[in-house]
This record gives structure tokens, C-alpha cells and sequence, in this order.
């Protein structure tokens, strides 16, 4: 018992641990137009604290790095390119001598660094400033620079808090016309960096915006359109693309006029996402909005003919090409192209147009782990499969597995056989889907 001995964390290190926690979040929450410049001082700062001491190259050597840098970074200090080079020779003599990976990491991050923005070093030396790019960026909203459209994010959350719905439809509509849309099924990568997870999690930036169109009135005018321009414009294609393109179009004064080749306007957004996850009527709800705006549609109608191509070159001022990517993709085995194995997207695109395919009773195989797959899955459950199964091996999706676990969606099979048949057993072989 004399050599029991009971280790504890001291207080420092508990409150350490604390702090390397708080960082992960700063770092994660950090937003775009940093200068890298300094941001890899300030990570080299940060290995040179975790150096154990007991090699040269990382006790020494990343000193000298540090030097290096503060020098570059210096307003008062004369500054020349062979800097550069010394900084890259120290950095390889240490990533080749160091005995563990702090030194290596350490150095490798600053040569990767001298490669991905050597002009930024650049313009530190030679200016004593960062790149312009940096400089007209004026460090913008992490949620804002995240979000493809760009929509003002903290406007449209702060109107919500105040109650004030339509106006929250009205600013998101000023950069994206789909407000509805993007409130189920967007991917929201303004959350990535929110900087709500300096302290905990993300802000539910997505949630806020359902709130908003789910609460709003049951018509939210368009913005009312500029002068009359007289120019005409074609839209080939009414998918999101062409919409967007023809809405702010039409509010610029012009006059669009949208080619579908489909009955119905919305492209994948109807043709590819069941109405489970976006309800058809929320969709022309967007749709209708758009359209208000005074777009001229024509449907079932296919530019590929040359007649058609001659009479909109002399009919219209421009031409905008919007026809998206419906197509499937192949896996390369024996089988593929068999009676009754249906390529995920056509079924879908089926769906799209209310011809619901018949799987009363029938045992539905889904070969693949994306969104499409999981799609296809709980539409064939809900459209009478008595069994859904698939093979799922995307990390990214298992969430969804789990909401189709809980609609009954059966077991999940892990492998399928080179004949193309996804199963021995022979119920499973009157339909397979391929996403």
C-alpha cells in the first residue's frame, strides 16, 4: 500500500485544459479576411509554447522563426526578400532535425504558409501593410461571408426578434429569392463560423429563418421593379438559377421570359427533393413570389431545336443558360441497366410530376449512402415498400439514417453482389435504386 500513489490534476492544469477548450472554439468561430500573416505568428507563438525544450531545432529554431516574423511584421524595422528565404531555410532545417512533431508541425505550417500566400509576405516587406484584398474586406460578418447568396443574416435575426416577419422576408428576398426554400433545406454553412461558439454552439441561423417565413403574412409583396429598360432576356431553364436570374432581372427593369422544358417551374428543387423534406405547396409559395414580379413562363417547352434557338437569338437582347445537371450517376457493375434497377433521379423526377411509381408490398433496395439515397428510401416506405434497405457509408448522413429508422425505413445492409443484385435473398430483387 506504501506504493499506492493517487494523481490529480493541480488546479493550473485543469484551468489549462479550460483554456485549450476555449481556444478550439475561437478557432473554429474565426472568421474570414484574417491576415495570414498573422495568424502564423501568432500559431507559431502557440507550438513554441508546447515545446518541451529538449531538441535545438524546436527550442532554438522556432525562436528564430518567431523572429523572423516579428521583424516582417515590424512598421519600424527595415525589411528586404531574403527574409523570405531565411525563413524558409530555418523552417526545413528544423521540419528535418526536430525529434517530435511539435517542431516538424511547426515548421511544415510555416513553409505550407511561404507557399499559399507568399504575396501577403510580400506586401508586408514591401509595404509594411496587408494584401488590398484584406484591406476592402474590413473583416466581414463570419455568417455573412459564409453565405452564398450573402444574405444579410444579423438584419433579417434582428427583425425576428422584433416580431417583424415580413420585413425579416423582405431583407433575405434582397439576395435570395427563396426564402422559404433555403428554410428547409439548406445546408447553412453561415453556422460553420458563428461566433455564438466562442462561448457554447452556433446560433440556429436556419431555424430563425423558418421561424420568419412560418410566421410571416400569407403575401409578402416584391420590391416594386426600376424604369422600364426595353431589353428582353431568355432564360433557358426554370430551376433556382433561372427563378433568381429572371426575379432580379424583372426587378431591374427588365423583361424576362423563362423556357421550362418540365410542366412545372423549380427544376431539382422540385424534380430532386421529396415533398417530405420540402412540401410542394412552401416551393410554389417561393415560386409564386418570384413570378409576381411580372416573368413571362413558358413550360413543356424545348429550346433544343433549331427553330427555337434562331427565334430566341432574334427575339431576345440576351440569353441566360440555367439547364442544371439532371443526371445520375453510374457504379460500373454487371446488372446495372436490368429490368426493373431505376436510377434514384428518375424516380424522383416522377415523383416530381405526380407519376408515383407502385411498391405495394414490394422490397425496395437503395445502393448508396448520400442524401439521395435516404430520399429514395423513406419515399419508397412511404409510398407502401414493405422493406427499405440500403447500403449507407457516408459519415454525413447518419443522422438522416436514424430519422429513417424512426419512419420504419428496414435494416441497413452493408455490401451487394458484383451480379448487381444488392441481396441473395430473392424478394429483394424487384427494384434497386441506384443513387
Amino acid at each position: 500500500m506504501s506504493r499506492l500513489d493517487f494523481k490529480t490534476k493541480d488546479r493550473a492544469q485543469v484551468v489549462v485544459e479550460g483554456l485549450y477548450q476555449d481556444l478550439e472554439r475561437r478557432i473554429i468561430a474565426s472568421p474570414p479576411g484574417q491576415c495570414p500573416v498573422d495568424m502564423a505568428e501568432s500559431f507559431l507563438k502557440l507550438c513554441h509554447a508546447q515545446s518541451c525544450g529538449k531538441c535545438v531545432p524546436c527550442r532554438v529554431g522556432i525562436g528564430q522563426l518567431l523572429k523572423i516574423l516579428d521583424d516582417i511584421l515590424d512598421l519600424n524595422k527595415e525589411k528586404s526578400m531574403e527574409q523570405l528565404e531565411l525563413l524558409r531555410r530555418t523552417a526545413v532545417v528544423i521540419k528535418e532535425s526536430a525529434d517530435c512533431a511539435i517542431g516538424t508541425e511547426a515548421a511544415s505550417m510555416v513553409l505550407r504558409g511561404l507557399d499559399g500566400f507568399r504575396e501577403d509576405y510580400e506586401e508586408h516587406i514591401r509595404h509594411n501593410r496587408c494584401v488590398t484584398s484584406i484591406q476592402e474586406g474590413k473583416q466581414p460578418v463570419p455568417c455573412v461571408a459564409l453565405c452564398p447568396a450573402g444574405v444579410d443574416v444579423p438584419g433579417y435575426t434582428a427583425l425576428v426578434m422584433a416580431g417583424r416577419y415580413d420585413d425579416a422576408v423582405r431583407l433575405i428576398r434582397k439576395d435570395n429569392p427563396f426564402p422559404t426554400v433555403c428554410a428547409h433545406i439548406c445546408e447553412h454553412p453561415c453556422e460553420a463560423r458563428c461566433r455564438r461558439q466562442l462561448i457554447d454552439t452556433a446560433v440556429n441561423i436556419r431555424g430563425i429563418k423558418r421561424y420568419a417565413v412560418d410566421h410571416c403574412s400569407e403575401t409578402v409583396p416584391v420590391p416594386a421593379a426600376m424604369d422600364d429598360t426595353g431589353k428582353k432576356v431568355a432564360i433557358i431553364g426554370g430551376g433556382p438559377g433561372g427563378l433568381s436570374a429572371a426575379y432580379f432581372l424583372a426587378i431591374m427593369g427588365h423583361k424576362p421570359t423563362i423556357f421550362e422544358k418540365r410542366s412545372k417551374l423549380g427544376g431539382m428543387l422540385r424534380y430532386g427533393i421529396p415533398n417530405y423534406r420540402l412540401p410542394r405547396e412552401r416551393l410554389q409559395w417561393d415560386i409564386d413570389a418570384i413570378l409576381s414580379t411580372g416573368i413571362e413562363v413558358k413550360t413543356d417547352y424545348d429550346v433544343n431545336d433549331e427553330a427555337n434557338i434562331k427565334m430566341i437569338a432574334e427575339e431576345f437582347d440576351a440569353a441566360y443558360i440555367s439547364i442544371g445537371a439532371h443526371t445520375h450517376k453510374t457504379i460500373g457493375v454487371e446488372g446495372e441497366y436490368s429490368k426493373g434497377v431505376i436510377p434514384a433521379v428518375e424516380i424522383l423526377r416522377g415523383i416530381g410530376d405526380d407519376s408515383m411509381p407502385d411498391f405495394n408490398n414490394k422490397a425496395v433496395v437503395v445502393i448508396g449512402g448520400g442524401n439521395v439515397a435516404m430520399d429514395v428510401a423513406r419515399t419508397a416506405k412511404r409510398l407502401g415498400a414493405c422493406r427499405s434497405q440500403g447500403k449507407l457509408t457516408d459519415q454525413v448522413v447518419q443522422d438522416r439514417r436514424r430519422q429513417a429508422h424512426r419512419k420504419n425505413v428496414s435494416r441497413v445492409i452493408s455490401s451487394f453482389l458484383p451480379s448487381g443484385r444488392a441481396s441473395s435473398r430473392r424478394d429483394s430483387r424487384n427494384m434497386v435504386s441506384l443513387s
